[in-house]
């Protein structure tokens, strides 16, 4: 299994349809998963649980994903996804892990033509200062992935170097 990890805007949901349609795999966005299943937007379950309340949700569904889609599956998960519980840990002994590395000026322009309503940026005054401090409190976690792409660089061919040590 292929998990794909990384800050929001950084491109997980994208790179992952790609790589999914291009080497014949299952294609799960962990986000949209949970939003599914709860019948409600992520943005709306922050708001009902709070951040702690909806990292528990995340926890179940990631786990449950682990256990249930087929090894040739790609998963984005949420931004914050590796940093709670022991997602990260979970996800390293299911499979490849790859941290899609971006800078902020990356992000920031990923995010404004991003119609997804993300509650953890919302209405932040300083977008790029609350973007570069999130980072750098999650770099340790994004940094354990198997993998680490600059998003610049990236392309299906940077990913099928990667599937086929896999």
């Amino acid at each position: 299994m292929i998990f794909l990890i990384g800050m929001p805007g950084a491109g997980k949901t994208y790179w992952g349809k790609k790589i999914a349609e291009a080497y014949d795999m299952e294609f799960t966005d962990l986000d949209a998963f949970i939003a599914k299943k709860e019948k409600a937007e992520i943005a709306t379950l922050f708001e009902i649980d709070g951040e702690e309340g909806f990292r528990e949700k995340e926890n179940i569904y990631l786990e449950r994903l682990i256990a249930t889609l087929p090894e040739n599956a790609v998963l984005s998960a949420g931004g914050g996804t590796p940093c709670f519980f022991k997602n990260m840990d979970m996800m390293l002994e299911a499979g490849e892990v790859i941290y899609l590395q971006a800078t902020v000026d990356q992000l920031l322009m990923n995010l404004k033509s991003d119609t997804t309503k993300r509650p953890l940026l919302k209405g932040k005054a300083d977008l790029a200062g609350y973007l570069r401090a999130v980072l750098d409190e999650r770099k340790e976690d994004y940094e354990r992935a198997q993998h680490i792409l600059q998003t610049q660089d990236i392309s299906i061919t940077t990913f099928g170097k990667i599937l086929t040590h896999v």
